[in-house]
């Protein structure tokens, strides 16, 4: 199974910007790479806030640029979303019991377990996974196979990361969930988003990685508290691929314009690369 993991699009309607960026551009340099180099994925996941201001006009460009993308595309909401926008947008996507849109998806080396943690009108940005999505949970790794990895996604972590403001806003009573993956089953992994920074670990015996959002980032700032602090990093994509129960996530950052060169040949960057990329070096 190789798939590829995307996040935070936050788009606007056509015509708008967000921070002086535009999220159509970058979703569609990232489908364009994704069709020419990746024509064998099963699929791509988008881990939520798919909108910035969870607006119809957003979701449907949204979808104008998803349709070019060859693969399937399993599609999943944040804090930025608005249920009622993206259903009306996107009305094959089925939701589930309580009107949450979440899903398994059963493939030949793994299941999909994908999680709706938006929490509508809270007045903050954290997750929640109320009884109905606990007990959805509960179900979906009590059913899953033993033989597959269990690859489990969400928007909101559970876990603290170190950026201050952005641990407010995680996941809210997450030991609600830690308590049905203990008693019924340990995921092989966990993907999230919402943090706009790349984040690799293990929590409580479950690897994890926070995929780098598509738009705007989070800056690398372990000490601001008073609001969130942001920066213009370019972004990139994640390809997974699951061998049973191996795993091995790629990072492609796919905006990088720079020289390609053999690392062979000592002399190669001065040879290729600009002037000002050469100063660097």
């Amino acid at each position: 199974m190789r798939f590829i993991v995307l996040t935070d699009t936050h788009f606007v309607p056509r015509g708008r910007m967000l921070y002086g960026l535009d999220p159509a551009q970058r979703l569609s340099a990232a489908v364009e790479t994704i069709n020419r180099e990746h024509p064998d994925i099963d699929f791509a996941i988008v881990t939520g806030d798919l909108a910035h201001n969870g607006e119809a006009a957003a979701y449907e460009y949204l979808r104008s640029v998803l349709a070019k993308l060859r693969a399937p595309v399993l599609l999943m909401l944040g804090n930025h979303d608005r249920r009622s926008a993206f259903r009306a947008t996107f009305p094959e996507i089925a939701a589930g019991e309580g009107g949450f849109f979440q899903c398994v998806r059963e493939f030949e080396d793994g299941t999909i377990i994908a999680l709706d943690t938006l929490d509508e009108g809270n007045g903050t940005h954290a997750g929640r996974l109320c009884a109905s999505r606990l007990a959805f949970l509960e179900r979906a790794l009590a059913d899953a196979s033993p033989e597959k990895a269990v690859l489990l996604f969400q928007h909101h972590p559970p876990f603290h990361t170190g950026l201050p403001h952005m641990d407010t806003i995680k996941l809210d009573r997450a030991e609600e969930e830690w308590e049905i993956i203990r008693r019924t089953r340990l995921p092989d992994f966990l993907f999230v988003g919402h943090v706009h920074r790349p984040v690799n670990g293990v929590w409580r015996g479950v690897p994890f990685q926070v995929q780098r959002a598509l738009n705007h980032q989070v800056a690398f700032d372990l000490m601001t508290e008073t609001f969130i602090p942001g920066s213009l990093e370019p972004p990139d994509y994640s390809l997974v691929s699951v061998n049973k129960r191996n795993i091995v996530v790629l990072q492609r950052s796919f905006l990088y314009d720079g020289p390609s060169f053999s690392l062979d040949d000592d002399s190669a960057v001065s040879a290729q690369a600009p002037e000002e990329l050469r100063s660097r070096f």
